[in-house]
């Protein structure tokens, strides 16, 4: 008897060529990129599907995707492949003629994968993880799967508020995704070559792995009624209550994309982004990113100048971003900088600095600015005035800013691009009138110190929007009416022509806000909304609310309950099974610190806050402080106790207590068994 044709392995190329001649920008469906990786899928042990949730030329140049790309098919019997949302026409295309959605290596449907892996960035792309599930056909509720289908992954910055997704995706994996993606490839394929039950399998990713979340061995408990959400409670007796977040300590030694797939067609980031380090504990209350990614890691210069030289000549890109929350606070960024226009200049490849704060350091560092783009320069103030600065926590001043600023345009720059919120709780007229009369300033200040005529500032405002593990998770968000009335309220402020204010979308700010705060009783309202045609909500052409306002009514979901609704400190939250960043108490205690105006300090080379993070594992790192080994490499000061101690004023008879431990030492005391 003749064996048949298995379909997960038969390429969809010739189906998707017939079909480019209806989308637009047909060669991003086509594959073929420079760098790409493609392996015989019948000879691979374990292979993912690698999804980024929105148009590819979004989701081909996301420097998470290329990491995890790159340490997957490091694995001679491993193999991933990349996988992005259609654009409408293609999808609507693929829907008439039957074409399943497929990967771009070896065009093989998504369905017959081992993992499908999606990334988590906006929660503007739910209705897209949704889009996703359908075109692959994928039943949408995990509980509808079957042995056969593949087990849905989502990590990310989604993966902290996981429980408006719970229905959807199989497995949450919280943290950092670098040491987690191949132990969990590997256990799923192996379970599937052994034809596990799909029930068994997930059983054993719960127990087995303990920064791995499972939402279907878990109930969700409410209040009767439709009242408040009451938490989770295992199924089985071995499971653990408490998810935590993965984190990899030694980052010096994880890998960095030095071999990207180089895109055909336009993507939004065309350039090499290297991430110089990780983590911030600069403590704004809002910012969810400075709080889940805790502790600081960083790469030494070395690392960081040979990894340039790598992707250089494995792309031939004219530009090298180095990225982090806040390049900044970098403890070597002279010598990283210096080092790379050493390297880079000549060759006439530029450098940049997306993040950096406001405190002069690039515009200030004689000799070093001759390879860094000087169209542009980024500051993020969040905020114009002191008073709320301390409601924030953000230390930066708007005389840090014009100072900044003017040695910028000495040096060169020609405009300035500034980030502003608005709708922070404790926010009055005042602080909106002082961003338009700041960057109105900030426009004149060239002229004053170049004699060239006022500069280019592009203010950015968006609306506040609470989120999971930050001060301010307990507040509620302003509502779309006083959004729009503070907004047009700016608009008629500003008089100058070299000042341009864009505000986000209130609409699209109120949808992400009730995502962000959802449980699972969201998940009718997503599938409704989808129904109804939501799909790249990011998207302002294809963004309607009104839709998915139809939606949560059909399905009985207030909305404004999760968005606007502010929350007491004993009520359970859809994320308090995630063990990530500060405790819950700590972040209470900062909310309570921002409604009295009190600062807390940047806990890096100054004194530990004890936040909640592990003491014992997070770097206490400042610039000239001299804790470094002779490879520059960071270490930790900790007392007897396993606590950091504060590294400034300290005696001599309390630094001799000290003991130092190494990257590698941090990590090892991390691990899952311990």
């Amino acid at each position: 008897m003749t064996d048949l044709p298995d379909p997960s392995f038969e390429s969809v190329l010739p189906q998707v060529r017939r079909l480019a001649d209806q989308a637009n920008y047909p060669i991003q469906y086509l594959g073929g990129e420079f760098n790409l990786v493609r392996k015989d899928p019948r000879a691979m042990r374990g292979r993912v599907a690698l999804c980024y949730p929105d148009l590819y030329e979004v989701g081909s140049s996301h420097n998470g995707l290329q990491i995890l790309y790159q340490i997957v098919n490091a694995h001679p019997d491993l193999a991933a492949e990349r996988v992005f949302t259609p654009w409408t026409d293609m999808a609507d295309a693929m829907r008439i003629h039957g074409v399943p959605l497929f990967t771009l290596e070896n065009h093989l449907p998504v369905s017959g994968f081992d993992v499908l892996g999606i990334t988590l960035q906006s929660e503007l792309t739910y209705s897209n993880v949704l889009e996703t599930l359908d075109l692959a056909g994928i039943p949408l509720y995990g509980r509808e799967r079957t042995e056969q289908h593949p087990i849905v992954v989502a990590g990310g910055h989604g993966a902290h508020s996981p429980e408006v997704l719970a229905e959807f995706i199989d497995v949450f994996t919280p943290g950092d995704g670098e040491e987690t993606l191949v132990p969990l490839l590997e256990l799923v394929a192996g379970h599937r070559a052994a034809g596990t039950p799909r029930e068994d399998l997930l059983h054993d990713i719960a127990r087995r792995f303990p920064w791995a979340y499972v939402p279907s061995m878990f109930e969700a408990r409410f209040d009767p009624d439709d009242g408040p959400f009451r938490g989770l409670v295992p199924r089985y007796d071995d499971i653990p209550a408490v998810i935590k977040g993965a984190s990899v300590f030694d980052f010096s030694a994880t890998p960095m994309a030095t071999r990207p797939v180089v895109p055909h067609s336009r993507a939004v980031h065309d350039r090499i982004s290297i991430e110089i380090m990780r983590g911030c504990t600069r403590g704004c209350r809002f910012c969810q990113a400075g709080m889940i990614t805790r502790p600081m890691r960083y790469r030494t210069v070395d690392d960081l100048v040979q990894a340039a030289e790598d992707a250089f000549a494995n792309t031939g890109y004219d530009e090298i971003s180095l990225t982090s929350l806040s390049s900044g606070d970098y403890p070597w960024i002279e010598e990283l900088l210096r080092a790379m226009s050493e390297r880079f200049a000549e060759r006439r490849v530029s450098v940049s600095l997306p993040s950096l704060r406001v405190t002069g350091e690039l515009a200030n560092l004689p000799g070093m600015t001759n390879s860094v783009r000087k169209a542009g320069l980024t500051f993020a103030p969040e905020v114009a005035t002191d008073r709320l600065r301390k409601i924030i926590n953000k230390d930066i001043k708007n005389a840090d800013v014009l100072q900044s600023a003017a040695a910028a345009y000495k040096e060169g720059w020609q405009q300035i691009k500034l980030y502003y919120l608005i709708g922070i709780p404790g926010e009055r007229e005042e602080d909106l009138r002082a961003i338009v009369e700041f960057a109105t300033e900030l426009s004149r200040l060239r002229q004053k110190v170049t004699g060239k005529g006022a500069a280019q500032v592009n203010v950015s405002v968006s609306t506040f929007v609470p989120k999971a593990f930050v001060p301010f998770q307990w507040d509620g968000m302003m509502d779309r009416e006083t959004v729009r009335e503070k907004q047009s309220w700016m608009r008629g402020l500003n008089r100058s022509r070299r000042v341009k204010l864009k505000f986000h979308d209130p609409d699209q700010s109120y949808l992400e806000g009730i995502l962000s705060r959802g449980d699972r009783r969201l998940a009718p309202g997503l599938v409704e909304a989808h129904r109804r045609g939501a799909r790249f909500d990011a998207w302002r052409e294809h963004f309607d609310l009104s839709r998915w306002l139809a939606a949560f009514e059909d399905t009985g979901i207030d909305p404004e309950a999760y968005a606007l609704r502010e929350r007491t400190r004993d009520e359970a939250l859809p994320w308090d099974h995630l063990d990530i960043g500060p405790q819950r108490d700590w972040l209470w205690e900062e909310r309570e610190r921002a409604r009295k105006l009190i600062k807390t300090d940047y806990c890096v080379g100054k004194v530990c806050h004890v936040c909640g993070v592990p003491p014992s594992l997070c770097f206490a790192i400042k610039r000239d402080m001299g804790l470094l080994d002779s490879s520059k490499r960071p270490i930790l000061a900790m007392d007897d106790e396993g606590k950091t101690k504060g590294l400034e004023g300290v005696d001599d008879t309390a630094e001799r207590r000290l003991t130092v431990a190494s990257p590698g030492q941090v990590r090892s005391a991390r691990r899952p068994q311990d």
